[in-house]
């Protein structure tokens, strides 16, 4: 079974796959997941994993998935700092760090696993 989390609304007829459709839950109002990382109205298991079509066409967020933030930091020759966060996912997993070097800048991408984490480096590094 694979669990499809309803970030948008309760789960309700016309709001999820009906095949391979288990059992539903409703939350009495949006709750904090865990396994999500995020607010949901409830959840509903599937026999069969969901296309992300599908996954899309529903608004619908599997199980393990967590959303995170990526800040982009520039390091140029004269050491001005620029900071931004650059792009949000979903996975399962948080991405690796990575970073290359240009022949004028340094840039580094860092992931982390909430938006305030991310606002908060993104301050600290416009203020190193």
């Amino acid at each position: 079974m694979v669990k499809y989390y309803s970030t948008q609304r309760p789960v309700s007829p016309g709001t999820f796959s009906r095949e391979g459709a288990g059992r539903i839950v409703n939350f009495d109002n949006k709750q904090f997941c865990e396994e999500i990382g995020r607010d949901a109205w409830g959840y509903i298991e599937h026999e069969e994993p969901l296309s992300a079509a599908q996954m899309e066409a529903y608004e619908l967020t599997m199980g393990g998935m967590k959303k995170f933030w990526c800040v982009t930091t520039s390091v140029n020759d004269r050491g001005r700092v620029a900071a931004n966060i650059t792009n949000v996912i979903e996975a399962v997993c948080q991405p690796e760090n990575s970073s290359t070097s240009t022949s004028r800048r340094d840039i580094y991408n860092d992931w982390f696993p909430s938006q305030e984490e991310a606002e908060k480096f993104v301050e600290e590094a416009r203020q190193a």
